[in-house]
């Protein structure tokens, strides 16, 4: 059976194969990122442009003798940014004796098998958001986004491998963003695998507690920590964060300054396909890219201890 396809050769699906009704246990639902970032202007291009501004804080001042003419230094630009749309496609095919014969579910095989792309496009638009790595497109290669882990470039730490997680590193990785940005945009949000979500739960200084999901758009209550830099982040453990020993990595990153960007008209939708024979064709699809508003507000620090 050809991947995203499903014939009666499926066994698993069928009803009679079945002692009790389909439950579905995937991992592809969680998808924080895909579920809360904000959206952008549309891209109008493949190659997505947008501009940042940043004035590093002095560190020294001149004075100025009494009656001297103004002296004019440069001034700061806004910068270019630029990121690659992605298109990324969940196909599905189904046979018509499938779509026939009764199935566990007691729905059409082929509208259960759209519901399940999507949970997996919903999934593959997660993974690219954090781990995509930037492709520009030549002819005959497709286009590829850089996801969040690319674009962090400033506040990049690697730490030995085997490194402890600890209080004292998590403190360090938001004064890594207070650092950058004013205090209106450190970062305000942990990603990391879950063994770094357990050690922070496990700190030990009373000074993480958990909140209520609702406001934060979740399901179940989130842990938050207050930091030593004055900032409060939320703590979201992450199936897509790299979680390797040598790779494991954490994030701290601003929220409001990651958002999507489609190219127009490339939300995600569904498609109908021309027939090839009996099935039925059909995909979910879409065309997006990572924007970062202020890179210099998040940070990522690599290289921990990945056990307990």
């Amino acid at each position: 059976m050809a991947f995203g396809s499903q014939t009666t050769n499926s066994n698993d699906f069928i009803r009679e194969s079945l002692l009790s009704i389909l439950r579905d246990v995937s991992p592809n639902t969680d998808n924080y990122f895909v579920s809360n970032l904000g959206q952008a202007p549309a891209a109008t291009n493949t190659l997505h442009q947008w501009t940042t501004y940043n004035t590093a804080r002095p560190t020294t001042v001149t004075a100025t003798i009494e009656g001297a003419a103004a002296a004019y230094g440069d001034l700061n630009s806004p910068i270019r940014t630029t990121n690659i749309t992605e298109i990324v496609a969940e196909p599905v095919r189904v046979s018509g004796t499938m779509r026939a014969v009764a199935t566990a579910t007691g729905e059409d095989a082929y509208v259960f098998q759209k519901g399940q792309a999507f949970k997996r496009l919903k999934a593959d638009m997660e993974w690219v958001t954090i781990n995509g790595s930037r492709v520009s497109g030549a002819s005959g290669v497709a286009g590829a986004m850089s996801g969040i882990d690319g674009m962090i470039s400033t506040n990049v730490t690697a730490r030995a491998s085997g490194t402890s997680f600890t209080e004292v590193e998590l403190n360090d990785i938001m004064q890594d963003s207070w650092t950058q940005v004013g205090a209106e945009y450190v970062a305000d949000l942990i990603v990391c695998p879950m063994v770094i979500s357990r050690r922070i739960s496990g700190f030990t200084s009373n000074l993480t507690r958990f909140i209520d999901a609702e406001s934060k758009r979740l399901t179940n209550q989130v842990r938050v920590y207050d930091s030593q830099v004055g900032q409060t982040v939320m703590i979201i453990p992450h199936k897509d964060v790299r979680a390797a020993a040598g790779t494991l990595t954490v994030y701290a990153l601003r929220e409001e300054l990651w958002k999507h960007s489609f190219l127009t008209g490339r939300e995600p939708s569904w498609e109908e396909l021309a027939k090839e024979g009996d099935p039925e064709n059909g995909q979910y699809i879409t065309e997006f890219t990572v924007v970062s508003f202020a890179q210099l507000a998040s940070a990522k620090r690599t290289g921990y201890n990945a056990a307990l």
